[in-house]
C-alpha cells in the first residue's frame, strides 16, 4: 500500500531518492527524514527542513515524553506524520503504512499534535495593531488604491463527512454538501489575521460577524480603519462593502478598487487549501467529527501563516475558490446608515475626480 501511494510522487530525476525512501521505509530511523532535500519534504509534507525542525522544537514541550514507554514516538515523527495528513489528506492507515506506525497510535498522536499546534495559535495568528496597523493600510493602498484597509474578510466552506445527531442538517451549505463556515481577516500578504472556526455550513456570513469578537472589537473604535467584504456582510463604519447597483462613475471605481484588493482573500484560501489539501473536497471529505475538522482548520491556518511569515512559494494548482456572494445586506440591518455616510465619505474623497 506504501509503494502505491509513493509512486507518482516524484519525478523522473528523483527515481533514485524515492527507491532509498521505499528501502529505508522513510522513517526508520526516525530521523532518517532529516537526510532529504528540501524539495522531497516539500511534497510530503509541506514545509522545508529548517521548518519542521523549528516546528518540532515549538512543540516539543507538549509532545515530549520522558521515556519511549507505552509507544511514545519522537517529537519529530510526531509532527511529521500529522504534516503529512494535513498536507495529503490520507487516511490514517495510509499514514501508519508510511510511517511504519500502528493506526492506533497515528490516530492518538494526530490529535495531540494539533491540539498543541492550536494551543500556538497566539504566536501566529493575531490582528495588527499600532504601527503594524499603519503599515499594513500603506500596503493596501499601494497595492490596490483602497485607503484605510486594516484587513479583509470573507468566509469559505470547509467540507465535512455528514455529522450524526439531530444537528446534521445544519450542516448542510447552500451548495448541498456538509461543512464548517470558516471565517478569516486576511492581510495585504495573505496572513490569517483573525480567524472564527466553528458554525455549521448553513449560517450566514452576516451572522457569524455580528456575533463575533472582531466585530465587537472595531465597534468600539479600537482601530482605525476598515474591513472589505463582500456584499453578504453588513455594511458598518468600520466594514466597507461593495456598492449595489453603483449609479456612478465614482462608485464604479470605488467597486474596482474593492474587487481588486478582495481578490486576495480569495486567494489566501486557494493557497490555505491547496497546500494543506485535507480541507481541498480533491482530497476527500475529512472523516471526523465538526470539533475535530475545527481543530484541523486552526491547526492548519497557523500552519499556513508558518509559511506565509517564511515566504514559501505558493503551491502549484492552487483552487479556484471564487464562491458565489449571500444575498447581500446593503442598508438593510441596524446600523446600515452610520455605514453608508461612512461609505459615501470614502467615495467622495478618494474616488470623485
Amino acid at each position: 500500500m506504501a509503494a502505491a501511494l509513493l509512486v507518482g510522487m516524484f519525478d523522473e530525476e528523483d527515481e533514485d531518492i524515492h527507491r532509498n525512501i521505499m528501502a529505508e521505509r522513510l522513517l526508520r530511523p526516525h530521523n532518517y527524514v532529516l537526510n532529504f532535500p528540501d524539495h522531497i519534504l516539500i511534497s510530503f509534507y509541506c514545509l522545508p527542513r529548517h521548518l519542521i525542525l523549528n516546528l518540532v522544537e515549538e512543540l516539543r514541550p507538549a509532545l515530549g515524553r520522558p521515556t519511549r514507554r507505552h509507544g511514545a514516538l519522537p517529537v519529530l515523527v510526531q509532527v511529521t506524520n500529522a504534516l503529512r495528513f494535513f498536507a495529503k489528506g490520507d487516511f490514517q492507515t495510509e499514514v501508519a503504512s508510511l510511517s511504519s506506525v500502528s493506526q492506533p497510535c497515528i490516530s492518538r498522536n494526530l490529535m495531540e499534535v494539533t491540539k498543541a499546534i492550536c494551543n500556538i495559535a497566539p504566536n501566529y495568528i493575531q490582528f495588527p495593531r499600532g504601527e503594524e496597523l499603519l503599515r499594513i493600510k500603506e500596503e493596501f493602498l499601494r497595492q490596490s488604491g483602497m485607503p484605510g484597509v486594516i484587513g479583509l474578510i470573507d468566509g469559505s466552506l470547509f467540507p465535512i463527512k455528514a455529522p450524526s445527531g439531530p444537528s446534521e442538517p445544519a450542516y448542510v451549505c447552500r451548495k448541498g454538501y456538509h461543512a464548517i463556515n470558516v471565517q478569516a481577516i486576511g492581510d495585504q500578504n495573505m496572513v490569517i489575521r483573525h480567524l472564527l472556526a466553528k458554525w455549521p455550513g448553513s449560517i450566514h456570513d452576516s451572522f457569524i460577524f455580528n456575533t463575533s469578537d472582531i466585530n465587537a472589537y472595531l465597534s468600539e473604535g479600537r482601530a482605525s480603519g476598515w474591513l472589505l467584504g463582500d456584499s453578504g456582510y453588513p455594511l458598518k463604519p468600520y466594514l466597507m462593502t461593495p456598492v449595489m447597483n453603483e449609479q456612478t462613475e465614482a462608485e464604479r471605481r470605488y467597486n474596482v478598487a474593492h474587487k481588486r484588493c478582495r481578490s486576495r482573500q480569495e486567494r489566501l484560501y486557494g493557497i490555505w487549501k491547496g497546500r494543506w489539501r485535507c480541507h481541498d473536497k480533491s482530497g476527500g471529505y475529512l472523516q471526523y467529527s465538526p470539533e475535530r475538522v475545527v481543530m484541523f482548520v486552526k491547526a492548519t491556518a497557523v500552519l499556513h501563516n508558518i509559511c506565509r511569515m517564511a515566504n514559501l512559494p505558493d503551491p502549484e494548482n492552487i483552487p479556484a475558490m471564487v464562491e458565489d456572494e449571500e444575498e447581500g445586506h446593503d442598508g438593510m440591518h441596524d446600523g446600515a446608515q452610520t455605514g453608508r455616510t461612512a461609505r459615501n465619505n470614502l467615495i467622495a474623497h478618494y474616488f470623485t475626480r
